[in-house]
């Protein structure tokens, strides 16, 4: 399988402001970067929301301590949920 590119928000926002000042149309400007047109409009529409923090990485399937597991399965057994 192969490793998904990470770009800095730095990076995004570069490539946001090439796609911006006419460096080429979506698909192209998708293709130099080897991403799907989906993400440009995705990174775009974040960055319009949250302006960079919407670009930052972020960390998902964030994993949980098994002491927080427990605690949670003993709360559901309990009734606390």
């Amino acid at each position: 399988m192969a490793k998904k590119n990470e770009y800095s928000g730095a990076e995004k926002l570069a490539i946001l402001e090439e796609l911006k000042t006419g460096g080429g149309t979506l698909v192209e400007v998708a293709h130099k970067y080897n991403l799907h047109k989906k993400t440009l409009r995705a990174w775009r529409h974040q960055y319009e929301l949250y302006g960079m923090e919407g670009l930052e990485i972020r960390i998902k399937n964030n994993r949980y301590s098994p002491e927080l597991k427990l605690q949670a399965v003993q709360d559901y057994l309990s009734g606390k949920y």
